[in-house]
């Protein structure tokens, strides 16, 4: 009886640290991009920049990116501004979508400021290893290290 109990009793760990197993291996389904990301760049791919003003490539400072799962959150550290929206992984395009931050103040404007057109931008992996990233949109081109 007693080898019967702990024979069971094995069954059970070996089944709930299989499923914990499992779990995990889907939590991050991208290791490279998951994390946090600052921005370094934004290249106008016009030469002008959102306000119509001609400039090739803003610096950055005080910017991060912060990926994981399905998430994306903004954080600009210079205006205080953050925001979390949904992050579509498509291997090599990535979709940022901010459209249910209806109350989020100067939410357009504040993605603007770090590259984003729109509330749905999708973008194009160029760069993506555990240091660097690049992302090219319609509009610009973002330069990330990795933090």
């Amino acid at each position: 009886m007693e080898n019967h109990l702990k024979h069971r009793s094995a069954i059970v760990v070996l089944l709930v640290f299989m499923t914990v197993m499992q779990s995990c291996e889907n939590v991050f389904h991208n290791d490279r991009l998951d994390y946090m990301w600052r921005l370094d760049s934004v290249e106008y791919i016009d030469g002008v920049d959102f306000d119509g003003v001609p400039c090739d490539v803003e610096k950055k400072s005080g910017c991060w990116f912060s990926f994981a799962r399905n998430l994306v959150q903004l954080d600009n550290r210079n205006s205080y501004f953050g925001a979390i929206g949904v992050l579509t992984d498509n291997g090599d395009t990535l979709t940022f979508d901010f459209s249910m931050c209806d109350k989020v103040l100067n939410l357009d404007s504040e993605l603007k400021k770090l590259g984003i057109g729109s509330r749905v931008s999708d973008f194009t992996v160029v760069t993506l290893n555990c240091s660097k990233m690049v992302l090219s949109g319609p509009e610009t081109v973002l330069s990330f290290t990795k933090w």
